[in-house]
């Protein structure tokens, strides 16, 4: 009976013991995991926050350029019309009709183009100056002079007859007396003001290096300055929006709390030509609500999962404080008991080795059949990238073609060169493996690797990637088995109807193909490839690619020499 009280007592104690301890790594790994994910999901918000800002900074970015791009367009015309010697009528004429046909095709926020042509003003949308109006003495003439033959903005002003925020960009002329002056309408950004959220929290506005509200969500805030404009704001208000605008111009477009109205908030700024600042404010509860409820789901979670181990532990240990009532009239079946229990759990041991087994034969011959289908796909991706990059950076350097090599083209060709051959997908084993030479018919098949692997490059890269990414990789699927002379597929192109990229393409992958191992041939001495490629110049090739491409004849050997 005693032993039988104590043993009762040790298991109470190691079911309070097993409580404590499961509570205990509970709580740790809650508090460690949690935290962390805490931690994280605030960066992630914030990181967010700053894509947004730096997305509409880009939207003012190109709108302000789209305007310095057609003053310096309208300034060269109106140079070369001086230089000429024409009058002020023909200005004035040309002025009228750009003025007219940039704000209809290009932007309507353009309103007009004016200037100082000889002495004389000149303005594009036929307003007539007062007698004592002086054009060397307004901003954008002065401004302008400052600027010394580059394009300026002028600093923003409210127009008082329409409401709108307005800016001049300027620029002299190389006579350095006359100057051109195009007005903008900033409505366009005071739309983008009243957009800016994140996820409809927050809002957004645009101020200027001095503290001038351009564009405001509250439209009545605009052309305030918020370091000096203190009529229409209480003492308290002023102060909090005046340290807020130094604050953003002091941090030079970076992220920093602040607090508004009582409020922490977020503050999010992105600097546009070194003197617009693109600002949203969101209230940190409403950037970090998210975040916040998913902390206290899962909390509560781990809570539920306490509660069932609770559970399960106190049924357990009832349960076993009934079977030692019934211990000693069990006893006699206890080792039958315990035998079945032991072949039970063998067999469980031994179906789970068995499924785990099975579960890891089908993965193991699942990668073998992936990495069996086409043996030397990666080391050929892989080789036939570096000559492509190889030999448009060449062309690059040596102005080749230099309309369409750029360091775009370079790299939109160099990752396009990966999918050159994805049409093989489509291919079956038994071409695509075939040790020996192929019949007509299964060479016809093979050909449709091109055709596929271009309609497979647009499928992948979808409507919305880079369009020319997606027509240098379609090109480089689609055309790499054209030949110079036309005899090659899958259109039988010759010359320079195949495009640029298929023809770079062609010299790589034959290259790689001759000093490649292949099932259906041994790998080519280098030395002899490099003729094969000379001797194929003008039939196979674009004569001036493979010129390009035996001066890289060291660079090629030297890849090859570290990839063995």
């Amino acid at each position: 009976m005693k032993e039988k009280i104590y043993r009762t007592e040790k298991d109470k104690l190691y079911y309070l013991l097993t409580l404590f301890l499961t509570l205990a790594a509970l709580i740790a790994i809650v508090c460690y995991s949690f935290g962390s994910f805490y931690g994280i999901a605030r960066e992630d918000a914030v990181t967010i926050g700053e894509r947004v800002v730096s997305e509409e900074s880009e939207k003012l970015n190109n709108f302000l350029l789209r305007g310095l791009d057609v003053l310096q367009v309208t300034g060269l015309t109106i140079d070369y019309m001086l230089k000429e010697g024409l009058g002020p009528e023909e200005i004035e004429e040309y002025l009228l009709c750009e003025s007219e046909a940039y704000a209809a095709h290009i932007d309507e926020n353009f309103t007009g183009i004016y200037g100082l042509f000889n002495g004389d003003y000149i303005d594009g949308i036929g307003w007539v100056p007062d007698d004592d109006y002086v054009p060397q003495e307004r901003p954008w003439y002065m401004a302008a002079v400052e600027g010394e033959g580059e394009p300026v903005v002028v600093s923003p002003y409210l127009d008082a007859q329409t409401g709108s925020i307005m800016i001049s960009v300027s620029q002299m002329l190389s006579d350095g007396e006359s100057v051109v002056s195009l007005d903008i309408v900033m409505d366009e950004m005071q739309r983008m003001a009243e957009g800016m959220s994140l996820g409809g929290n927050g809002y957004g506005f645009i101020i200027d290096d001095t503290g001038l509200v351009v564009a405001h969500y509250d439209k009545d805030m605009r052309g305030r300055n918020l370091l000096t404009d203190t009529e229409n704001m209480e003492n308290a208000q002023n102060a909090e929006m005046k340290e807020l605008a130094e604050q953003i111009i002091r941090a030079g477009g970076s992220t920093f709390q602040a607090e508004i109205d009582g409020e922490s908030c977020q503050v999010f700024s992105k600097v546009v030509q070194d003197r617009w600042y693109v600002v949203i404010i969101i209230n940190n509860e409403q950037l970090f609500r998210r975040v916040q409820v998913n902390l206290y789901r899962n909390v509560l979670i781990s809570l539920l999962i306490f509660a069932l181990l609770v559970y399960f532990c106190t049924t357990n240990y009832l349960n076993r404080t009934k079977a030692m009532h019934y211990a000693q009239q069990l006893k006699e079946y206890q080792l039958t008991l315990e035998e079945r229990v032991r072949e039970q759990t063998l067999k469980i041991r031994e179906q789970t080795q068995r499924m785990l087994q099975m579960q890891g034969n089908v993965i193991d011959g699942m990668a073998m059949l992936i990495e069996s289908r086409d043996g030397n796909t990666g080391k050929h991706v892989m080789s036939t990238k570096k000559y492509v990059g190889l030999i448009v950076q060449y062309m690059y350097a040596n102005r080749i073609h230099p309309e369409e090599v750029n360091e775009e083209f370079i790299e939109k060709i160099t990752n396009a060169a990966a999918l050159h051959d994805v049409g093989k997908i489509m291919i079956s084993d038994t071409i695509l493996n075939k040790p020996g030479k192929f019949t007509p018919e299964e060479f016809e098949i093979m050909k449709g690797h091109s055709v596929y692997g271009s309609q497979i490059v647009r499928n992948i890269l979808g409507e919305n990637a880079d369009e020319q990414l997606v027509q240098i990789s379609s090109d480089v699927a689609h055309f790499h088995h054209e030949k110079w002379d036309g005899s090659g597929y899958p259109e039988g192109l010759k010359g320079e109807e195949i495009p640029l990229s298929a023809r770079i393409m062609a010299v790589a992958d034959v290259f790689d193909a001759l000093v490649s191992r292949r099932v259906y041939k041994d790998m080519m001495p280098q030395e002899q490839a490099f003729m094969v490629i000379e001797e194929e110049a003008g039939s196979h090739f674009d004569p001036q690619i493979v010129e390009v491409f035996l001066k890289l004849r060291h660079e090629v050997e030297e890849y090859l020499g570290q990839s063995t």
